[in-house]
């Protein structure tokens, strides 16, 4: 062993550090323990940016009660076992309340999943790969509806976004909902900020999952702007709300719209009896709708004129998106090609038919988080 140790430590720290990008996540922690050079590395927080960096990325999929897995979508549809090698995230609360259920997925960031349980009392991050957790504090108002979770970009701080209804709001008053930051590894006590809005009701719409531009975060389904025709779009620095003109419609209240990138910009793809249109932001900063350019129309084939949701997948290449129909096929769509790249129906080769897509892309990260380290909960 001591021979072996003492081989390790000769080895050019550049060497070392190329393989150990190549290993997953495991084979790192494992190498991480041989000697106190590699170890040094491996807790390095540059080396495990990068490292998280060339994890392939993954598509979340759901099986019956809250059995969660991956598929890498590089290797989507290639071979009829693309299902039979999906990798099973094994998910586990060791706190109060504990156990298997988690609750309902709403997003995934930066190597981080986060769980809604109990209607909205109680949030849960975790990182599957470390298997650490932390319960987010609670929130006295009876409802809420998480916008999602990003990084501060001066602080480094992972913070939640959400709104929830005001305290202050009585029976025959004008009831109120403002949006709230709570800083994950900070202060317990979330922040107001922007103007009030409608309050929201057991049966208000939850936000979608936001799409991030120019660092700014972007809904087109949220509660503020439902049954409208903007997109809600939030400065997480300056703590800013602003309204942005959707593009013209065919049929608002038939289209399945979905923001995505294209062409380096904002862009908002509006599917209609299996018709797509792709328009894209000119001039982001203008309000003006005029701003927006129909860039195609195509007719999605077969079995994709149902397809309900598109999701960026600009990583992959250029003008490449997620397309996901009602019947649990997932595609990736080339717009630039105008054609599928990549196909598999989810459930298809196994035994339990109810496998269905999340819509959430994921990458294994090893990244240290102060808000895991204040708690101390694994699985």
């Amino acid at each position: 062993m001591a021979a072996s140790t003492d081989q390790a430590e000769r080895l050019n720290d550049d060497v070392v550090v190329e393989i150990l990008l190549r290993l997953p996540p495991a084979a790192v922690l494992r190498f991480g323990a041989v000697c106190r050079a590699w170890r040094r590395i491996t807790a390095s927080p540059a080396f495990l940016a990068a490292h998280a960096r060339r994890r392939p990325l993954e598509l979340i999929i759901k099986g019956p009660g809250c059995a969660l897995s991956t598929i890498p979508l590089a290797t989507l549809g290639d071979d009829v076992d693309t299902m039979r090698r999906r990798r099973r995230l094994r998910l586990r609360w060791c706190g109060p309340g504990g156990g298997d259920y988690l609750g309902g997925l709403l997003g995934a960031y930066d190597g981080l999943l986060l769980f809604e349980r109990h209607s909205g009392c109680d949030h849960l991050v975790c990182n599957p790969v470390t298997r650490q957790w932390a319960l987010l504090p609670r929130t006295p108002s009876l409802w809420i509806r998480v916008c999602g979770v990003y990084v501060h970009a001066p602080s480094g701080e992972h913070r939640l976004l959400y709104l929830a209804n005001d305290e202050g709001n009585v029976p025959g008053g004008t009831w109120t909902a403002t949006h709230r930051v709570l800083s994950l590894g900070g202060a317990a006590v979330a922040r107001r900020i922007g103007p009030p809005a409608a309050a929201i009701e057991i049966y208000s719409q939850m936000p979608g999952a936001y799409l991030s531009h120019r660092g700014n975060l972007h809904w087109v389904r949220h509660p503020w702007v439902v049954d409208t025709d903007k997109i809600l779009a939030f400065d997480p620095v300056a703590e800013t709300f602003r309204l942005i003109p959707r593009p013209p419609t065919r049929d608002q209240e038939r289209e399945w719209v979905s923001l995505v990138k294209a062409h380096g910009s904002l862009a908002v793809t509006a599917i209609l009896h299996g018709s797509m249109d792709l328009w894209v932001l000119e001039d982001y900063d203008s309000d003006d709708s005029s701003s927006w350019t129909h860039r195609l129309r195509v007719d999605l084939p077969s079995p994709l004129e149902s397809a309900k949701r598109a999701v960026s997948v600009h990583v992959l290449g250029q003008n490449v998106i997620l397309l996901e129909n009602e019947h649990h096929v997932v595609a990736l769509y080339s717009l630039t090609e105008k054609k599928v790249l990549k196909q598999v129906e989810l459930g298809r080769d196994i035994e339990n038919y109810s496998t269905r897509s999340t819509s959430f892309l994921f990458r294994d990260s090893l990244e240290r988080h102060a808000f895991f380290d204040l708690q101390g909960t694994t699985s």
